[in-house]
């Protein structure tokens, strides 16, 4: 099973007031190691706009230890469930041994009159996985 390993470092931005990290740059985390999951597997970043599409549907994450500005991270991402129309991807976040964040993000692929639609061959062949 094809799985990723992005190296990200948390910035300022991602940061809030009280200096942790904003839940929200999880999410930013999530779709960075997603985008470069699929240039590892070949599956062209551009291109596929006027065949299909595939908005999130669910996205989820648990926090469970804080981050701060500046701390290296790994997100580890590998698809979990393959579905007709979908996938879903699970992530874990790990500042070095430490389970930080965990979560996962649903995909629905959809064609051209935003109805779904079969996940398109190319992709299930490369995250080919157990449904």
């Amino acid at each position: 099973m094809i799985t990723h390993v992005e190296r990200l470092r948390v910035r300022w931005v991602d940061t809030d007031a009280s200096g942790r990290i904003h839940y929200t740059a999880a999410f930013r985390y999530f779709e960075a190691a997603e985008w470069e999951l699929f240039r590892q597997a070949g599956i062209p970043l551009r291109g596929h706009e006027e065949t299909f599409g595939f908005p999130r549907v669910s996205v989820s994450a648990t926090f469970h230890v804080p981050l701060y500005v500046d701390d290296e991270l790994a997100v580890h991402i590998r698809p979990e469930r393959m579905g007709t129309t979908s996938i879903t991807f699970v992530l874990e976040v790990f500042r070095q041994e430490t389970l930080c964040i965990s979560g996962t993000v649903t995909s629905v692929f959809i064609g051209d009159q935003g109805r779904p639609i079969a996940v398109p061959a190319l992709i299930r062949q490369a995250f080919t996985v157990n449904s």
